[in-house]
């Protein structure tokens, strides 16, 4: 009879035990579903919903990219789970690690191959270690205005792990998150699309962006709608990243780059904290299925 009776207490313990675990878990699993829910509707993106067995995701068009946001726990603590974006890209093709440091938790696998990387960053900026295959091109990419970028990822919405994989395709971005909110992880998707724009720019625009409040050529580059060499003030498509004199943008009345069609632009390279700029999708979600089959480079889990 008393062996009964402890069957039946470790029994309802159990039970009990695996009913708060599920709840707990699906809690959870509802709060960052209907966070991604809400950056799916922002940036008109296609959401997938988590489960048992999977987590939620949403697929977007940045421009002519594919991008992606979704999450996953920390491995031996599940009750941490990590922001993932990642996002194509064409001018960086070599291997990097960034990463925030101290670290807490390991977000990145070690990598061989990659040696340490020493840059003009200022001992205020000494939380970045960043490794890479090739040195000289990391230090070309990584300017101030990428610095600036990855301070802000990291800041938002609180300081926490944060590393960024540049690989031949796509950067990888990775985040502790602790609150899963819609608007603060639509916010990481423009801070996303920000440092991608700054690395890219950096590599395929000619210009280099410095403590100034213009933006500074440092290679042969040119207008879209005058031809003539950048100089001065100038504004990029938010689309396509074409850069442009703002008299001339305003003139033409957006992008001149052929087939895109660009209304919207940003202005670069300030070296002081200023608040992105927003991040539209102009294709629907029937346009983001179709542009994902185009023929590209292998992605990234």
């Amino acid at each position: 009879m008393e062996c009964l009776f402890v069957f039946f207490l470790i029994a309802g313990i159990s039970l009990t035990a695996l009913a708060f675990f599920v709840g707990s878990s699906q809690s959870r699993t509802s709060r960052w579903n209907a966070a991604l829910a809400h950056v799916a509707q922002r940036f008109r993106g296609v959401y997938a919903a988590g489960g048992w067995f999977n987590e939620p995701s949403v697929r977007m068009i940045y421009g002519p990219a594919q991008t992606r946001l979704t999450c996953y726990r920390l491995s031996g603590n599940r009750n941490r789970m990590v922001a993932q974006l990642v996002i194509e890209q064409v001018e960086v093709r070599c291997r990097c690690e960034i990463a925030s440091q101290p670290a807490s938790v390991p977000l990145v696998m070690p990598q061989r191959g990659l040696a340490p990387v020493e840059l003009d960053w200022g001992n205020q900026y000494a939380r970045w270690q960043v490794l890479a295959a090739d040195l000289d091109e990391a230090r070309h990419h990584l300017t101030d205005a990428v610095r600036l970028a990855l301070d802000r990822l990291w800041l938002h919405p609180l300081p926490t792990d944060t590393t960024v994989s540049l690989i031949p395709g796509w950067i990888i971005i990775r985040k502790v998150w602790d609150q899963p909110r819609g608007a603060d992880l639509e916010q990481f998707v423009e801070l996303g699309c920000m440092l991608n724009d700054q690395i890219q720019l950096a590599g395929a625009a000619g210009i280099e962006f410095i403590a100034g409040e213009e933006a500074q050529l440092v290679e042969d580059a040119s207008c879209g709608v005058c031809c003539e060499s950048l100089a001065g003030e100038i504004v990029l498509c938010l689309r396509c990243h074409a850069p442009h004199h703002r008299d001339c943008w305003e003139y033409g009345g957006g992008c001149a780059t052929y087939g895109c069609g660009g209304r919207m632009s940003y202005q670069p390279g300030r070296a002081s904290i200023a608040p992105a700029p927003h991040f539209h999708a102009d294709r629907s979600p029937e346009a983001g299925r179709a542009a994902s089959s185009h023929a590209g480079p292998s992605k990234p889990r």
